[in-house]
Protein backbone atom coordinates (compact mmCIF):
# COMPACT_ATOMS: atom_id res chain seq x y z
CA UNK A 1 0.00 0.00 0.00
CA UNK A 2 1.02 3.29 -0.97
CA UNK A 3 -0.29 6.55 0.55
CA UNK A 4 0.74 9.88 -2.04
CA UNK A 5 -0.99 13.27 -2.30
CA UNK A 6 -3.45 13.36 -4.25
CA UNK A 7 -3.96 14.95 -7.85
CA UNK A 8 -6.11 16.33 -10.49
CA UNK A 9 -6.09 13.18 -11.83
CA UNK A 10 -7.57 11.16 -8.98
CA UNK A 11 -11.02 12.63 -8.95
CA UNK A 12 -12.76 10.33 -10.74
CA UNK A 13 -10.91 7.89 -8.55
CA UNK A 14 -11.89 9.61 -5.42
CA UNK A 15 -15.76 9.95 -6.23
CA UNK A 16 -15.41 6.09 -7.01
CA UNK A 17 -14.42 5.20 -3.31
CA UNK A 18 -17.02 7.80 -1.93
CA UNK A 19 -20.20 5.99 -4.10
CA UNK A 20 -19.03 2.39 -2.78
CA UNK A 21 -18.13 3.24 0.66
CA UNK A 22 -21.24 5.37 1.40
CA UNK A 23 -24.27 3.26 1.22
CA UNK A 24 -22.36 0.53 2.93
CA UNK A 25 -21.03 2.84 5.99
CA UNK A 26 -24.70 4.67 6.06
CA UNK A 27 -27.16 2.40 5.56
CA UNK A 28 -28.04 2.48 9.04
CA UNK A 29 -28.80 6.48 8.82
CA UNK A 30 -31.39 5.77 5.53
CA UNK A 31 -31.27 6.58 1.14
CA UNK A 32 -31.65 9.94 2.09
CA UNK A 33 -29.26 10.19 3.87
CA UNK A 34 -27.09 8.59 1.50
CA UNK A 35 -27.81 10.31 -1.23
CA UNK A 36 -27.63 13.63 0.57
CA UNK A 37 -23.95 12.77 1.01
CA UNK A 38 -22.88 11.63 -2.11
CA UNK A 39 -24.38 14.87 -4.02
CA UNK A 40 -22.91 17.11 -1.03
CA UNK A 41 -19.52 15.64 -0.29
CA UNK A 42 -18.80 13.00 -3.24
CA UNK A 43 -19.34 14.56 -6.52
CA UNK A 44 -16.31 15.73 -8.71
CA UNK A 45 -17.27 19.35 -7.89
CA UNK A 46 -17.08 18.70 -4.33
CA UNK A 47 -13.78 16.16 -4.65
CA UNK A 48 -12.10 19.27 -6.57
CA UNK A 49 -13.10 21.57 -3.90
CA UNK A 50 -11.25 19.25 -1.48
CA UNK A 51 -8.18 18.93 -3.61
CA UNK A 52 -8.07 23.04 -3.96
CA UNK A 53 -8.71 23.45 0.10
CA UNK A 54 -7.23 20.48 1.89
CA UNK A 55 -4.43 18.15 2.09
CA UNK A 56 -6.04 15.09 0.33
CA UNK A 57 -4.23 11.73 0.34
CA UNK A 58 -5.19 8.40 -1.03
CA UNK A 59 -3.94 4.66 -0.70
CA UNK A 60 -2.94 2.83 -3.46
CA UNK A 61 -2.27 -0.53 -4.09
CA UNK A 62 -1.35 -2.50 -7.31
CA UNK A 63 -5.51 -2.17 -8.58
CA UNK A 64 -5.57 1.40 -8.35
CA UNK A 65 -6.69 3.70 -5.88
CA UNK A 66 -8.28 2.02 -2.66
CA UNK A 67 -8.92 4.58 -0.42
CA UNK A 68 -8.44 8.39 0.67
CA UNK A 69 -8.33 11.08 3.23
CA UNK A 70 -8.25 14.62 3.58
CA UNK A 71 -6.98 17.08 6.57
CA UNK A 72 -7.67 20.76 6.38
CA UNK A 73 -4.80 22.69 7.83
CA UNK A 74 -6.45 26.38 7.80
CA UNK A 75 -8.50 26.24 10.99
CA UNK A 76 -6.59 26.84 14.37
CA UNK A 77 -7.27 22.97 15.18
CA UNK A 78 -6.61 21.09 11.79
CA UNK A 79 -9.45 18.74 10.90
CA UNK A 80 -9.94 15.41 9.15
CA UNK A 81 -13.12 15.56 6.79
CA UNK A 82 -12.86 11.93 5.10
CA UNK A 83 -11.06 8.96 5.49
CA UNK A 84 -12.80 6.15 3.36
CA UNK A 85 -11.05 2.84 2.39
CA UNK A 86 -13.14 0.52 -0.26
CA UNK A 87 -14.96 -2.39 1.55
CA UNK A 88 -12.45 -4.92 0.10
CA UNK A 89 -9.64 -3.41 1.18
CA UNK A 90 -10.51 -2.75 4.39
CA UNK A 91 -8.65 -4.58 7.32
CA UNK A 92 -5.20 -4.55 5.27
CA UNK A 93 -3.87 -1.38 6.92
CA UNK A 94 -4.80 0.99 4.45
CA UNK A 95 -7.11 3.31 6.93
CA UNK A 96 -4.04 3.17 9.44
CA UNK A 97 -1.43 4.08 6.79
CA UNK A 98 -4.01 7.01 5.79
CA UNK A 99 -4.57 8.28 9.25
CA UNK A 100 -1.22 8.21 10.18
CA UNK A 101 0.04 10.46 7.06
CA UNK A 102 -2.86 12.36 7.54
CA UNK A 103 -1.88 13.05 10.87
CA UNK A 104 1.88 13.56 9.93
CA UNK A 105 0.63 16.71 8.18
CA UNK A 106 -0.07 18.54 11.46
CA UNK A 107 2.92 17.71 13.61
CA UNK A 108 2.54 18.82 17.08
CA UNK A 109 -0.92 19.91 17.21
CA UNK A 110 -4.11 18.29 18.68
CA UNK A 111 -6.85 17.10 15.24
CA UNK A 112 -10.01 16.65 14.77
CA UNK A 113 -12.71 14.93 13.29
CA UNK A 114 -16.18 14.22 13.20
CA UNK A 115 -18.35 10.53 12.25
CA UNK A 116 -21.78 9.60 11.88
CA UNK A 117 -23.67 8.48 15.32
CA UNK A 118 -24.10 4.51 15.04
CA UNK A 119 -21.19 4.20 13.03
CA UNK A 120 -19.70 1.82 15.26
CA UNK A 121 -16.62 0.47 13.15
CA UNK A 122 -15.29 4.46 12.77
CA UNK A 123 -15.48 4.53 16.98
CA UNK A 124 -13.48 2.09 17.36
CA UNK A 125 -11.19 2.82 14.79
CA UNK A 126 -10.63 6.39 16.00
CA UNK A 127 -10.94 5.46 19.72
CA UNK A 128 -7.95 3.14 19.34
CA UNK A 129 -5.82 6.08 17.49
CA UNK A 130 -6.12 8.34 20.83
CA UNK A 131 -9.25 10.42 19.46
CA UNK A 132 -11.84 11.36 22.20
CA UNK A 133 -15.11 12.74 22.27
CA UNK A 134 -15.75 16.35 22.55
CA UNK A 135 -19.55 16.94 21.63
CA UNK A 136 -22.02 15.73 19.86
CA UNK A 137 -24.23 17.99 17.12
CA UNK A 138 -27.76 16.71 16.32
CA UNK A 139 -28.61 15.53 12.52
CA UNK A 140 -29.36 18.03 10.15
CA UNK A 141 -32.48 16.53 9.14
CA UNK A 142 -35.15 15.29 12.51
CA UNK A 143 -34.48 11.98 11.15
CA UNK A 144 -30.53 11.52 10.23
CA UNK A 145 -28.30 10.51 12.62
CA UNK A 146 -25.81 13.07 15.26
CA UNK A 147 -22.43 14.11 14.12
CA UNK A 148 -19.54 12.74 16.87
CA UNK A 149 -16.72 15.14 17.10
CA UNK A 150 -13.50 14.04 18.41
CA UNK A 151 -9.96 15.56 18.94
CA UNK A 152 -7.08 13.68 19.46
CA UNK A 153 -4.36 15.99 21.18
CA UNK A 154 -0.34 15.99 20.81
Amino acid sequence: MRIRDANDQDVDAIVAVGQQTWPATYAFAGDDYVRNGLATWWSAAAIVRSLRDTTVLVAEDETGVAGVGNIDLRPDVPIIWKLYVLPGTQGTGAGSALMAALLQRAPGQAVRLEYVDGNSRAAGFYAARGFTELRREPGEQPDWPDTVWLERRP
